[in-house]
């Protein structure tokens, strides 16, 4: 059986005691920055992996918390493929001795983030050695989340980030490129004269207004020969989706529009399709889910802007996980994850790979 290096002989081969080849392998305070990394060459040259497992089993469970929208109907669009990330990232962590607590919330209910995650901070006590979530937009959520944060427990964002909360990191799209990328891909499709609708979505919710300023200044900084539609709106479906009708109507101008979220790319594609302008109005609808293909097979989406939902929840607990269990620190307070263009014929590759949440 081959000899499997010890942390003993690391510590005696570099002259140090083995608390500070602990110190060295997890970034903690104590030793120079020098002999830090003199550690870390000597562990990688003798092949020395340190056994986290291992060691997560001598200590008491830790116990995560992950608050997303609950994958319910239309919810499903976007955070059904965040839940299936964090899950993949928990599942790879199995052998960590972790207890992981799965928060649904449904936003406008008495279920809301505020709610759900005040109603665990206080059936644990505020025990909770990790918290993911969704950057809160509202006030009470921002002060559900700073309860845990100013109780010490290491606060991580996905898909929308939040100021004044305490996070550590957020992972999430880089909404003002993701705007950008649909406003060129637009112009170039387009004609000069025409008109673009811009599904601009809740002016509260970041990644939303984010990704509607990149599609206007990437317009307006390209001095791009296009007449901007904007269209706000986000709760109230049947108000908007009636707006949508009526300007898609009045409008013969218009030649192309882009939504910036899963559930107003449904509307539009509907809005389209009631107008009969499928054909004539080219969309780019946002993320990936059996709806917006469903509407490019048939025709009234042209583009996909990805942004991939699935890979921010991964990610993001990936980071939380090397913070919490090997005590490293994320190399920047936000991590983007690319946003991808998909147009029909590179449907079967998204299929074949699992990435379209049904």
């Amino acid at each position: 059986m081959e000899h499997r290096v010890t942390i003993k002989e690391i510590a005696a081969e570099a002259g140090v005691s083995t608390g500070t080849v602990h110190r060295a392998l997890y970034g903690k305070k104590g030793l120079s920055e020098q002999t830090r990394q003199q550690i870390l060459d000597l562990c990688a040259r003798r092949g020395y992996r340190a056994n986290s497992a291992a060691s997560a089993l001598k200590r008491s469970a830790l116990r995560i918390a992950a608050a997303f929208p609950g994958p319910q109907e239309e919810n499903s669009y976007f955070y059904g493929s965040v839940w299936h990330g964090f899950r993949r990232c928990m599942a790879e962590l199995d052998d960590y001795n972790l207890e992981v607590l799965e928060l649904p919330y449904y936003p406008g209910t008495e279920r809301g983030q505020a709610e759900t995650l005040n109603a665990c901070f206080e059936q644990y006590g505020g025990k909770i050695d990790a918290l993911l979530t969704i950057g809160p937009t509202e006030d009470t959520a921002r002060r559900a989340v700073q309860r845990y944060s100013s109780a010490g427990t290491p606060v991580f964002f996905t898909c929308d980030d939040a100021e004044g909360c305490g996070r550590i990191a957020c992972v999430q799209a880089d909404h003002d490129m993701a705007g950008r990328i649909a406003a060129e891909l637009l112009s170039a499709q387009l004609s000069p004269g025409d008109a673009v609708l811009l599904c601009a979505g809740d002016v509260h919710t970041p990644s939303h207004y984010r990704m509607a300023a990149g599609f206007e200044a990437y317009l307006r900084e390209n001095s791009v020969p296009l007449t901007l539609v904007r269209a706000d709106g986000y709760h109230d479906k049947q108000e908007l989706a009636l707006r949508l009708r009526r300007t898609l109507a009045e409008d013969a101008r218009i030649s192309g529009a882009f939504s910036v979220s899963a559930r107003l790319s449904v509307l539009l594609a509907d809005a389209v399709a009631q107008m009969g302008r499928a054909g004539q109005v080219r969309v780019v609808a946002s993320d990936l889910f059996g709806e917006t293909v469903r509407n490019m097979e048939e025709g009234l989406v042209q583009n996909i802007l990805y942004k991939d939902p699935a890979q921010q929840g991964y990610l993001a607990a990936r980071l939380m996980g090397d913070f919490v269990l090997r005590g490293i620190q994320p190399p920047a307070g936000v991590h983007y994850v690319e946003s991808r263009v998909i147009f029909k014929s590179s449907l079967a590759y998204y299929r074949a790979s699992g990435a379209v949440c049904p």
